[in-house]
């Protein structure tokens, strides 16, 4: 039974040892440039195709008996194509995330198995846990950096489900029997989902080239600007959530004409230094990172080759904590707690004007040591 198990656990770690490093720099890849057409494979199979067509148009008739709740005009389009592109495209990537968790935990679980039925148990978890436990790390990195990719891959479609999905919300709000507070902060997720749905539309929807995209980035921060004003509104009268409700109508027709710079007038597009741009990915920082682990590993690996003990390991810890540090300096990213320390130094007064520097030189009063810690007043 115990060959058995340890023929399984070293299939399943070679497998995982293949598998998630190769599926986490792949992630890398996608995110650096967005070219994946997620779902394609799902979409050969016909009862898939059936399921998700079945999926969006439920969606669209929540959508549509929302409207009808609040008394709104109905899109001329619902831009089914890129609902049902969407749905593909999170199963496709749900699949993939919860395939590479679950060979992960099955790792994890033959690790421990194996660890309560051999005699050296502290070395065998060193030697098992600790791979495992990376690949969890690994798993959870690729997780995030495939959903970034989804979003960035198919903006259109994301920005489209987002605004549908905004609209059962603005339904559930509006009725005054299921109106609660958690209805509201479920509507205010929303118009946020849906607001940066549209700047990763802006950014990689349409065009790459400077001058469409600073456009369109313009256009879409203008409809992110109305879609909060109308929301806070809500907050103020209910009743004004249809009026949400009519924005995203309109930006949805846009969408469906293929027609995104006419979502507002051209004298409300926000200016482009307003616009709430993406940062780029900071591959550095990622870099050292990813040095920085491996570097821990190394020096545990040698630790244990030398035969140190824990003791001698607490006496090394501030060599340690330096050749750590050694992949953020050579990547010219030091980590912001390093860089800005805290400095227990009384705060800088501010320059004073020009009168009140008059005033007290003719006072004649000298000026006084601000103390470091405030002083308590006392109550008379």
């Amino acid at each position: 039974m115990l060959k058995l198990l340890i023929l399984f656990y070293a299939t399943v770690s070679a497998l995982a040892t293949v598998a998630i490093p190769t599926a986490t720099l792949f992630g890398f890849a996608l995110v650096a440039r967005p070219v994946r057409m997620p779902g394609r494979l799902l979409n050969r199979w016909s009862f898939l195709r059936d399921r998700t067509a079945s999926r969006v148009e439920n969606l669209i008739n929540e959508a549509e008996g929302a409207l009808d709740g609040m008394g709104v005009q109905h899109p001329t389009q619902w831009g089914e194509a890129e609902l049902k592109v969407w749905d593909l495209a999170e199963r496709g990537r749900r699949v993939v995330s919860v395939s590479l968790l679950l060979l992960c935990l099955t790792t994890i679980g033959t690790g421990a198995l194996l660890t309560t039925l051999v005699e050296h148990r502290w070395d065998m978890a060193l030697e098992i846990w600790l791979p495992s436990y990376a690949f969890l790390l690994l798993t959870a990195c690729y997780v995030q950096l495939d959903l970034v990719a989804v979003r960035r891959g198919r903006s259109p479609a994301y920005a489209q489900w987002a605004a549908v999905s905004t609209l059962v919300a603005c339904q559930t709000q509006a009725d005054d029997c299921q109106a609660t507070s958690v209805t509201t902060a479920e509507l205010g997720r929303n118009v946020k989902r849906l607001s940066a749905a549209l700047i990763t539309y802006a950014q990689f929807g349409v065009s790459h080239e400077p001058g469409p995209r600073a456009a369109l980035l313009a256009q879409c921060a203008g409809m992110s600007q109305q879609l909060e004003g109308a929301f806070v509104a809500s907050l103020r009268d209910r009743s004004k959530v249809t009026m949400l409700a009519q924005h995203i109508v309109h930006l949805i027709e846009a969408l469906g004409r293929q027609e995104p710079l006419s979502m507002v007038p051209s004298a409300e597009c926000a200016p482009a230094a307003s616009v709430p741009v993406e940062g780029p990915v900071p591959w550095r920082m990622v870099m050292a990172h990813f040095l920085a682990f491996l570097t821990g590993l190394g020096l545990i690996a040698g630790s244990r080759a030398l035969g140190l003990s824990a003791d001698y390991l607490i006496l090394l810890a501030p060599l340690i904590y330096l050749v750590v540090q050694t992949p953020y300096l050579t990547t010219g990213r030091i980590p912001i707690a390093l860089r800005h320390l805290p400095r227990l130094t009384a705060p800088i007064p501010e320059p004073a004007s020009e009168n009140e520097v008059r005033n007290s030189s003719s006072d004649g009063s000298a000026t006084s040591v601000r103390p470091l810690l405030p002083t308590p007043q006392r109550n008379d």
